[in-house]
Parts: structure tokens; sequence; C-alpha cells
């Protein structure tokens, strides 16, 4: 026979750690800070080195016209026996440059040739500019880049107009290209892994005050409800600790309403089931069939009143544990909801002949909130008038629809034993009985009342009727007029 396989029970696990599938939000802001900077830094190059070639260029054609300048400066050229002379050469005007890399031209204003290197691409005449301004172009000449200034000059008294060209090769100004482009790139190549470091330390310490939050909350008890405080926080974490501390609020009242109704119902149901229990044990000693059925009887009273009583801390946890933002909230006639529970409520009154009556206008009169809820106030406020009005006594409960400053009432009024001023915002506490009433009840009828009017943004007051005789409870609902005829 097989042996059985033991089973074990699963062990406690707690709930499944958050795992973000986004990454770090270090590293996310990390790349993207990084990314544009390396995006920009090669541009950034590639602008500066244009830009320097720009005014490189301009140096070195300012200079190359000063030079063509010069050198139309000493030309001579008599044009009768066509002699083109040059009183001072080349490389004594170009002095220390370098005379292999320049060579020059001399034509005559028509474009004939008359002195100098005879392949140097001419230009036309719509290339050259006017009197005393040079030209320039770019050519290739002898396999290697040339720059050519060229300068016309008019004729003189001997009619001896001449276009005088001078080239030199561009080496040297690549050669200061690559010089700028050294200077540029060399030092921010140490600049650069600088500012990375430096954006990495300054997002270390600006995250920071969010690894001080994670210790404060980790270092928490279970139990601890207090608010966060984090006043070293980025601004834009404030609406995660805001919303957070409200969680935490909202938490709190909750577990406050559960201690609290764990509270209540020990304290209220503690004495009536022993009395419960106590007549139940006097049944079943007794030998008298009329002892047994008075016990019986009173435990049968003392089960509906002990009923009764947890349907009350029931109802009295759901209101103070739910939130206004939890409740389903929706607009309806409310004037069916009080003629509904004025009905019910007949038979009891009319057993003590107690006159009951409702009253309402003839046109809706609309509220928004939850309609259960707003049925458990009604029936409470109307039990508490039968339960403290003697009999061939009388209740009236009516609605009200005012202007938008008033909004709904809903009123109460019975010719009860009244409430005196001195108590009558003690009432609405738990418990609490008026001293001298030998009414029964569990005291906890009207605070659900002023829990349900809370959760709708409505007040309670309780006052002295115009008869003198009684009282009138008041629920006041704020907001726009109700009371609409469709």
């Amino acid at each position: 026979m097989a042996k059985p396989r033991e089973s074990w029970p699963a062990r406690a696990a707690g709930p499944p750690e958050f795992r973000s599938t986004r990454g770090s939000l270090f590293g996310e802001m990390f790349d993207w800070m990084l990314a544009p900077f390396l995006l920009v830094w090669p541009l950034s190059v590639g602008v500066t080195y244009l830009i320097g070639i720009s005014l490189a260029n301009d140096a070195f054609d300012r200079t190359l016209a000063s030079k063509t300048r010069a050198l139309t400066e000493q030309v001579s050229w008599a044009k009768n026996n066509g002699q083109v002379e040059l009183r001072t050469d080349l490389r004594t005007m170009l002095a220390d440059d370098d005379v292999e890399s320049h060579f020059y031209r001399i034509d005559s204003v028509k474009g004939v040739f008359l002195k100098g290197d005879g392949d140097l691409p001419a230009f036309t005449t719509e290339q050259l500019l006017d009197d005393g301004l040079v030209a320039f172009r770019t050519v290739d000449f002898h396999d290697t880049s040339v720059r050519i200034a060229a300068l016309q000059r008019a004729p003189d008294a001997n009619g001896s107009g001449l276009v005088v060209y001078v080239a030199e090769t561009t080496e040297k100004r690549r050669a200061l290209a690559r010089e700028i482009m050294k200077g540029i790139v060399f030092p921010q190549l140490l600049v650069v892994p600088l500012m990375i470091f430096l954006m990495w330390l300054g997002l270390r310490r600006g995250a920071q005050p969010l690894e001080r939050l994670r210790r404060q909350v980790m270092a928490r008890k279970a139990d601890d409800m207090r608010p966060l405080e984090a006043p070293d926080v980025p601004e834009e974490v404030s609406p995660l600790i805001n919303s957070f501390n409200e969680l935490l609020r909202r938490a709190e009242n909750e577990g406050a309403a559960q201690k609290r109704f764990i509270a209540n119902a020990a304290h209220q149901l503690r004495t009536p089931l022993a009395g419960i229990r106590m007549q139940t044990e006097l049944a079943l000693r007794s030998n008298d069939a009329g002892e047994r059925n008075d016990a019986l009887t009173r435990i049968a009273q003392g089960t509906e009143s002990t009923a009764h009583l947890i349907n009350q801390l029931l109802m009295l946890a759901r209101t103070e544990g739910a939130s206004s933002g939890t409740l389903p909230f929706m607009a309806f006639d409310f004037r069916p909801v009080v003629r509904d529970v004025v009905a019910e409520a007949y038979p009891r009154a009319s057993a003590k002949q107690i006159d009951i009556g409702f009253e309402a206008p003839d046109v809706p009169v609309m509220l928004t909130g939850n309609a259960d809820l707003l049925r458990e106030l009604v029936s409470n406020l109307v039990d508490n008038a039968i339960r403290y009005t003697p009999a061939c006594g009388r209740i009236s409960a009516r609605l009200l629809a005012g202007d938008v400053s008033e909004g709904v009432v809903l009123e109460v009024e019975d010719t009860g034993i009244g409430i005196p001023p001195a108590e009558r915002d003690l009432v609405f506490e738990r418990f609490y009985r008026v001293v001298g009433t030998a009414v029964t009840g569990s005291g906890i009828g009207l605070a659900i009342v002023r829990e349900i009017a809370a959760r709708h943004a409505a007040s309670v007051s309780v006052d002295t009727p115009a008869g003198g005789t009684g009282s009138v409870f008041r629920v006041r609902f704020a907001g726009s007029p109700s009371s609409v005829a469709k």
C-alpha cells in the first residue's frame, strides 16, 4: 500500500516585490543629459572649425590682396614698344614668404599675356572687378590648389591698362585649419570627460533626498501612520509625498474605524449576550412552564434587541469606514425614499397610537448621494422619534426645497420628551442617552445619522419645535435648488 504523501502548509509569503520595467530613473536622466551633449559637441566642433577657417581665409585673402596691389605698383608697361618692367622682383617683394608657393601673371586689359607664368589661369572680363577692387578664385594649378587674386589697373596716360594676377598655394591655409582643429579638439577631449563626471556627480547629489526618503519609509513600523516629512526633496516629488500622506491618512482612518467598531461591539454586545445567557440558564433550570415561557419571551426580546444593535453597529462601521470617494453617488428623487421609510414605520407608530405623516413638494426633490445610506439616515431619525414620543403623540417627516443658499432640508418633528439645550450636541455621540428616560435603545442611532450626513457634506441640528413640545431634527443638504419640475 502506497504511503500517503505528506502535505506541508504553504509558507506565508509577503507581497511580491515591485520591479519597474523602465529601469533606473537616475540612468534615464543621465542618458537624456548625455545624449544631447554628445550630439551637440561634435556639431559645435564642426561649426567652430568652419568659423575658424573662414576667419583664416579672410586673413590670407587680405594678405594676398596686399601682395597683388604691391606688385601692381611695381609694374610699368610702355605700350608703344610692348615692354613690361618690374621695378622690384617678386622674390624681393615677398621678403620672407615662400617664393616657390607663389605665382604671378601680368596681362593687358584685353587679355594679352605680357609677363610671368603664362599657364596660370586668367580671369574672364565678368570675373574681374572694378578698378581698385581685388577679385579671388580658387583653382587647380600644377596639380595643386591655388588661390588667385586679380587686380585690374585702369589705363594711365600712355594707355597702358593692366591686369595683375598673384597666386599662392592653399597649403598654408590647410595647415592653419589643422592647427585650429587641434586647438579646439584637444582641450575639449580633456574637458568633455570632466563635464560628464560633473553631470554624473550632480545627478547623484540630486538623488540623495530620494534615497533618504526611501530609508525613512523602510525604517518605519507597520503601525506608524505619521505623515512623511521630506522638506529637502525636489519640488517634482512633493505631489507624490502629498498623495502618499493622504493614503496614510485614509489608512489611519480605516484602522481607527475598525478599532472603534471592535470596541463598540465588545462594549455593547457584552451586556445583552450575558442577559440572554442568564435567561437561557433560568429556562433550563425551571420546571414551571410559566416561568420557562417568561424566560423564553425575554430571550426573544433580548435576541431582537441584540440583532438591532448588531445591525446598527455594522451600519456605523460602514459609514465611518467609507470615504466620499468610495461611495457610489448618483442623483435621485429624495421624496420616495422618505415616503417609504415613513410607510414602513407606520405599524410601529400605530401600535403606540402615534399619528405619523409625510410632507413634501409636488415636484421632485433631487439630491446627489448614496440612496441606501440616506434611507438609513431617515430610518434612524424616524425610529428615534417613535421611541421617544409617548402614546397619542404626533410625528411629521417633511422635505423642504429652498433656493441656492438653503438647498434641501429634511425635518423630522415629534411631540416627544424633548432634548435639553445642554445635551443637544451630546446626543450625536455614540452610546449617549438622555438622563431620566426609560426608553430602551443602543444609543448609536443619532451617531449613524451624523456620520451619514458628514459623508454627504450635510449638517445636522436639533431644536425645539414652534409648538414648544418635543424635538425637531434638521438635516441640511447644501447645494443648488433641488426642487425641479420636469
